[in-house]
């Protein structure tokens, strides 16, 4: 069976490469308050591309509650690459091909061959602290979670007030960056 996280538990920590190449971490997206985790099939996938399209047109509705939403592409950087530079979007990309972000969140899917191997659908929101406030994985790739659902979770996140900020590992807060 494989591992699920559920709501409340922590959520594993990461850093990958975005598509301009610049790295991007969990903790330093969570100083910028919650976070909404994205994981589509890939950029070849019909479903996976309608919901690039409908993330990039609620990405403003988003900021408007403070969240930072990313989407992870568990493929080969060529290819992704290659598809945005056809359709650019404004949505932060980041590149999974080695699957260690899909299999830590749960969500990565084997097939026989490895370039077959992929992530199922999935969205987290993540809040400030690092813990998941919402899950949702999909069965079939036509499966998402709708947008007005991922920001009915980050409104009741902002209705508890503020959050002390991204907690590591039983540490406390993570230290604030000097801008």
């Amino acid at each position: 069976m494989p591992f699920k996280l559920r709501v409340g538990s922590p959520a594993p920590d990461f850093e990958l490469l975005a598509l301009n190449r610049e790295p991007v971490g969990l903790w330093n997206c969570l100083l910028e308050g919650p976070l909404v985790l994205e994981f589509i099939r890939g950029t070849w996938c019909p479903s996976a591309r309608k919901r690039l399209v409908e993330l990039a047109e609620a990405r403003m509705r988003f900021r408007e509650r403070w969240a930072r939403l990313l989407v992870v592409v568990c493929e080969d950087p060529f290819t992704v690459e290659r598809y945005f530079a056809r359709h650019p979007s404004p949505l932060t990309v980041l590149l999974d091909p080695e699957r260690r972000v899909a299999k830590a969140y749960g969500v990565h899917q084997r097939f026989g061959l490895p370039r077959g191997n992929i992530a199922r659908p999935a969205s987290f929101v993540i809040d400030r602290a690092g813990f998941i406030r919402f899950s949702f994985i999909a069965r079939l790739q036509i499966e998402a979670a709708s947008v007005d659902t991922l920001l009915a979770e980050l409104k009741k996140i902002e209705a508890e007030g503020p959050s002390p900020g991204p907690l590591r590992k039983g540490r406390g807060p993570a230290p604030h960056s000097q801008s």
